[in-house]
């Protein structure tokens, strides 16, 4: 049985190059948001094991504050991805969290690697 994926990324190009890549390794994408409202209510619909979530949105609500609502109410794992790969390093919060972090432009191996790494952190 694949795994249950929600993309959040509020740029459609990249969304689609996702969701591609994630089908060709085998998950079942459940549904792409582009805000974190929209996430948040996607997610509770939809149920996904793994939320990959851009932390910079459309909307007034951050990838993170998203996640952070999604896990809580699901217990999804999460996978943060974005182009200001500093925001991993220069805030602390992001190495309390369990979650993942990927910076873009990633590869279809690094996406992998990820969520392979967390399949194994369970």
């Amino acid at each position: 049985m694949s795994r249950r994926v929600l993309i959040v990324e509020d740029e459609q190009i990249v969304a689609a190059d996702l969701e591609s890549k994630l089908t060709r390794m085998g998950y079942s994408v459940v549904g792409t948001a582009a805000s974190g409202e929209e996430a948040i209510r996607l997610a509770g619909e939809e149920k996904p094991e793994i939320v990959v979530m851009d932390i910079q949105l459309q909307g007034a609500m951050k990838g993170t504050e998203a996640a952070e609502q999604i896990q809580r109410d699901l217990g999804a794992k999460i996978l943060l991805v974005t182009a200001f790969a500093g925001v991993f390093a220069r805030d602390p919060k992001f190495r309390r969290l369990p979650w993942k972090c990927i910076s873009k432009p990633f590869s279809a191996v690094q996406l992998r690697s990820a969520l392979d790494e967390m399949a194994r952190d369970g």
